[in-house]
């Protein structure tokens, strides 16, 4: 880490007298909380950022909110009438690339780091975040994500097992389990961000245009840059998930129709070949049915293919069920695993028709002025 005047950044597993003894070793940090209608968490989420071990004189929070209906507004303005680092700032246009572009121009740490209000942070997250990317010299850090839900139902423990299993195409921020000691990994992807101010400067806005995905967009412009990334395993958020199977498909179908409508909006290819993975199941599904009735061969080669897929399902399931010691996920988890898998697939399949809709729109668009 840096050295400064102070001494060299401390330890954040150190004890609250030693830190507070060294605190200005800390670089001036500002925290970015994107929100809108989230009264259920931001007290919650609020009160680990202010307990989190970072000292107050050295950091900024900032609420970005997205003009919220549901009291979430008043939460913060009492929060912010306590705590003098804490403030509150608009976003009327109510979704999240504007809410970061919002924070970032505002923000005035030289590290800036961005926390989710549906989510709380175990002690020392900040912390550990802020020393590796000073430490190690990396240019994006971030920890590992504890998924949890509202209630402990079946339904709700197989949907989170499923978000965190490589089988279900969890990034590795996801399925890395939570470490006490061990130290950060180099990382192609990890969790928000934590940089430097001048990184996000340099690298520019998030594209404002991207309802969602507009993470992983940035996440690409930063590679592109050069950028090296850090995972810090003992770095633990609480990401507090939505496991109600209506939802879930939804939120899947949403997220699978914007990975590739993404691309229509934006001057990098904002996904990689995990993302593709459903679409091209998908398609090869549906292509290998029309052509079943046509040719043994294909279907031999499809009987074969669902064949190995119900084979990762269920050994998947069952390296679930006995890691949780719930004999009960290995019926459970396997429609969670395709359930995911279709309605991303079936999402993307959207976004694709929806991409081509909008190049050829653009193609035949008249030029301005033309007679």
């Amino acid at each position: 880490m840096r050295e400064s005047a102070a001494g060299r950044a401390p330890d954040p597993a150190a004890s609250d007298l030693s830190r507070a003894a060294s605190a200005q070793a800390w670089p001036p940090l500002s925290v970015i909380v994107p929100c809108r209608n989230e009264a259920r968490f931001i007290a919650a989420c609020l009160d680990s950022i202010i307990g989190n071990g970072y000292p107050a004189d050295r950091m900024e929070v900032l609420v970005v909110d997205g003009m919220s209906s549901d009291g979430t507004r008043e939460i913060v303005c009492s929060y912010a009438g306590r705590y003098p680092f804490i403030r509150m700032l608009d976003n009327p246009r109510r979704i999240t690339p504007c809410a970061l572009n919002i924070g970032i121009a505002a923000a005035r740490g030289d590290v800036v780091i961005r926390m989710d209000a549906h989510a709380t942070y175990e002690p020392g997250y900040i912390g550990y975040c802020v020393d590796a990317l000073e430490r190690y010299g990396a240019d994006n850090t971030g920890g590992v994500w504890r998924v949890t839900a509202p209630d402990g139902g079946l339904i709700s423990k197989a949907t989170l097992a499923v978000m965190a299993h490589r089988f279900g195409g969890a990034a590795r921020y996801r399925s890395h389990r939570p470490t006490d000691g061990a130290e950060p990994l180099m990382a192609e992807l990890v969790p928000f961000f934590c940089c430097r101010r001048e990184t996000l400067r340099k690298i520019g806005p998030f594209n404002e245009r991207l309802v969602r995905h507009q993470d992983f967009e940035y996440v690409v412009r930063l590679r592109r840059a050069g950028a090296r990334f850090m995972l810090v395993p003992r770095a633990v958020c609480n990401y507090y998930a939505r496991t109600g199977f209506r939802s879930f498909c939804l939120h899947n179908f949403r997220d699978g129709m914007w990975t590739i409508l993404a691309a229509a909006y934006s001057e990098v290819l904002p996904f990689s070949l995990r993302h593709l993975v459903p679409l091209i199941a998908l398609v090869v599904l549906v292509g290998g049915c029309v052509a079943a009735p046509f040719s043994v061969l294909v279907r031999y080669v499809l009987g074969a293919l669902l064949l190995a897929y119900a084979a990762a399902a269920l050994f998947s399931a069952a390296q679930i069920a006995a890691r949780e010691r719930r004999p009960d996920l290995s019926f459970a988890v396997p429609p969670i695993f395709v359930a995911r898998h279709v309605a991303f697939g079936l999402g993307s399949l959207v976004g694709l028709a929806g991409a081509v809709a909008l190049a050829v729109r653009g193609f035949f668009k008249p030029v301005h002025g033309a007679t």
